[in-house]
């Protein structure tokens, strides 16, 4: 608290006048507004391509939370209840080699019979 009211006691013109470090730290940085953007062509496919990596980054997100068997939103007491929902399922992102995930629940064996 000593110190910030001895830094704010400073009252040089180096830091209030125009184009001193206090202006300066009002205005945003090159890039982050629309006029600035449209200028600086370089930053505009870096502001896409990092854009669209976090969508993607939340939409997978959103698809492990969702869409795997490693969360569960519903609390059922029998476990049989809850991951029997997905014997039939696929839960890989990708089927390059086209398995057929169908009928992987007829093959195992059932252990509460």
């Amino acid at each position: 608290m000593f110190l910030s009211k001895v830094l704010k006691a400073a009252n040089h013109p180096y830091i209030t006048q125009k184009g001193g470090r206090l202006d300066n730290n009002h205005t945003p940085m090159a890039g982050l507004t629309w006029k600035s953007l449209k200028h600086h062509k370089a930053l505009q496919p870096l502001f896409l391509i990092v854009g669209g990596g976090m969508v993607f980054v939340a939409a997978y997100c959103f698809r492990l939370a969702a869409f795997t068997t490693d969360v569960n939103w519903v609390k059922n007491k029998k476990v049989e209840d809850t991951y029997g929902y997905y014997e039939a399922k696929q839960f890989k992102f990708l089927n390059p080699a086209g398995v057929d995930y169908s009928k992987y629940a007829e093959a195992r064996p059932k252990y509460q019979e």
